[in-house]
């Protein structure tokens, strides 16, 4: 028996991983909203990129609770813009909410009423109330 091998080892498999449907329907559907909201605040696109993809990936890793709660795109968003606000600071925004100021970063880089509802999970009602209200709005 030989220690050493004459040829090299065949090179190892990364193995293939499956991923929920639901979780793949989730990251197409708020990609977008998700993406621009961390490029507002992180200067360099690609450290912006490199938290988003961290942050899906804890999304996913707690995928199973996240679609548990009562409101999944809520909770989701959640622990999204925690995560982004471990890593960024927020905007020289005043607001009345943590809610209202996400509303008015996601208008502001582009994402509808429409949009921004599906990606906080709230009733664009209430996104619309919050945009209204919002102290900052311009007159």
């Amino acid at each position: 028996m030989r220690l050493t091998q004459s040829s090299p080892p065949p090179a190892a498999s990364t193995p293939a991983l499956t991923l929920p449907p639901a979780f793949e329907a989730f990251y197409a559907t708020h990609l977008r909203c998700y993406q621009a909201y961390a490029h507002a605040h992180l200067a360099r696109a690609d450290t912006a990129e490199a938290v988003v993809r961290t942050a899906f990936g804890d999304l996913l890793a707690h995928w199973s609770a996240i679609v548990a709660a009562l409101n999944p795109t809520a909770e989701a968003w959640a622990r999204y813009s925690a995560h982004i606000r471990r890593h960024a600071r927020s905007l020289p925004l005043q607001t009345d909410s943590r809610l209202q100021y996400q509303a008015v970063v996601l208008r502001a880089v582009g994402c509808s009423v429409d949009d921004t509802a599906a990606t906080t999970g709230e009733d664009p009602s209430k996104i619309r109330h919050l945009l209204q209200t919002w102290p900052g709005r311009p007159r």
